[in-house]
């Protein structure tokens, strides 16, 4: 056979052969959305048979973040504390707690995650609105975070990839003028992932939500938003773990779902 005329017959085989496997994945495809819409129909039903209305993207298909340990790093916390307050003179103090004393102010960080900061005089001035300040001095020093939902002025959560971490919160106070206290809680930079997440989805959470209200006296009428998170446990001086959750709002508050155990976390 002439050479031209098989590779013409191998070429239209293999685009024979992309075209199936094109129709393959898109078939999975629609029939994995077919099946999320159905889920989320059931779901939606389920909730308002139970006096719970449901707002617009709530149900969803969306698996729990895996598990995280993070450990200090006093290296890469250095790091950031000279960004913080310049050049200083650190003081191990006992308990695994450092005191730095910089340039442009005092900081005291505890192995428990906590942290203080005391900047001098107007170190940070107030530039735009103290959310905004707070959020170009995050990025300056490589801390990821979010605004806290219901915080009271600039308080924001820490974020591991770009998920909200609920009990790690940075609070700012300002001046009418500059950055006056930085306190909270920060994230460990050493950090050991899980290979996948075992906790439940969020169709599994919204379950157990609705179990929560008919058996533990949780009283709300509508569902107003759904997010994946984690909440922060320090097992040791130093090391904290990561706990996958499920953050729901509602008309009367929010409530957090631990995604392995199903407990409510107060």
């Amino acid at each position: 056979m002439d050479s031209r005329k098989l590779e013409r017959i191998v070429l239209i085989i293999l685009a024979l052969l992309n075209l199936f496997l094109l129709s393959v994945v898109l078939s999975d495809s629609l029939e994995a959305r077919r099946n999320a819409r159905e889920t989320a129909a059931s779901v939606t039903a389920l909730l308002e048979e139970n006096g719970l209305a449901v707002a617009d993207g709530v149900v969803r298909m969306e698996s729990a973040p895996a598990p995280v340990s993070l450990s200090r790093d006093i290296a890469a916390e250095n790091e950031k504390v000279r960004k913080l307050i310049g050049e200083y003179s650190p003081e191990d103090v006992g308990g695994n707690i450092i005191y730095y004393r910089g340039d442009k102010g005092q900081a005291l960080l505890r192995g428990s995650g906590e942290l203080d900061v005391v900047p001098y005089g107007s170190a940070f001035p107030l530039r735009g609105s103290p959310e905004r300040t707070a959020e170009k001095l995050l990025r300056s020093i490589g801390v990821a975070a979010v605004p806290a939902e219901g915080g009271q002025g600039a308080e924001f959560y820490c974020c591991f990839d770009a998920v909200p971490v609920y009990n790690a919160i940075l609070s700012f106070t300002f001046s009418d003028t500059c950055l006056t206290m930085l306190t909270g809680t920060r994230l460990f930079d050493n950090a050991q992932r899980a290979s996948e997440g075992s906790g439940m989805d969020s169709v599994s959470a919204l379950l157990r939500f609705v179990e929560i209200v008919r058996t533990e006296g949780y009283i709300c009428s509508r569902i107003d938003s759904m997010e994946a998170g984690y909440s922060m446990t320090v097992s040791r001086s130093g090391v904290s773990e990561l706990a996958p959750v499920w953050r729901i709002g509602t008309d009367t508050g929010v409530l957090l779902i631990d995604a392995e155990s199903g407990k409510v976390i107060k």
